[in-house]
């Protein structure tokens, strides 16, 4: 088993990792550790990557996200994905973006964020990991949008990632299934270069740090 202490960097923020991330997934020498929701939230964890490297991981971080580089040498470098969400998708009011439908895409955030709930926004559409029963998040969303048609789809986790260090949203590389994970004290990350938005919400301090 090979351990490893600490992360190397993000090919998300980091030119030179993801130029090194192309080369390797070119020579057949990048490795990808798959990881749940729960486990990427471990100080602690051993897992296999996809190649069959067996890994110890210890690091001094609150979670691992996508794109966190584990190892990075001549022969192989071993990377963080993170396993797709099943989500519940619901369509803001046209016409968007529009000041009213900025308003309720707030009002929506500030009701999944009392729930302990991430949150996402694309072009357009709401995004809500399906945390609870379906039923419970189908409702949460139509106390705001009563008129709302729900509907379950599948998207890469990325999309509810936040940086650790800045609070910024991280946006997945365009790597989607269909398409498309928390600072706490209610932070709240903006991409406005990409259109989308991502809201997490853990502590009820009621603390509202801000990174546009």
């Amino acid at each position: 088993m090979d351990r490893i202490d600490g992360v190397v960097g993000n090919v998300h923020a980091d030119d030179r990792l993801a130029s090194l991330r192309e080369e390797h997934a070119a020579n057949g020498t990048l490795e990808r550790v798959v990881l749940e929701e729960t486990e990427r939230k471990r100080s602690r964890l051993r897992v296999e990557t996809d190649a069959g490297t067996d890994l110890g991981i210890v690091v001094d971080r609150p979670a691992l996200s996508a794109g966190d580089v584990l190892v990075c040498e001549d022969d192989r470098m071993i990377v963080v994905a993170l396993e797709p969400r099943e989500v519940i998708a619901v369509d803001l009011p046209e016409p968007a973006p529009s000041l009213e439908t900025t308003a309720l895409a707030v009002e929506l955030g500030h009701h999944v964020g009392n729930q302990h709930w991430d949150l996402a926004v694309v072009d357009g559409t709401v995004y809500v990991p399906l945390a609870a029963d379906r039923r419970i998040v189908e409702r949460v969303i139509r106390d705001v949008l009563p008129e709302a048609s729900c509907r379950v789809e599948t998207v890469a986790a990325e999309l509810f990632v936040a940086d650790s260090e800045t609070g910024r949203a991280r946006v997945g590389s365009g790597e989607h299934e269909h398409g498309h994970d928390h600072e706490h004290s209610h932070d709240h990350g903006h991409n406005h270069d990409s259109g989308r938005h991502s809201k997490s919400g853990h502590d009820h301090d009621h603390d509202h740090d801000h990174d546009h």
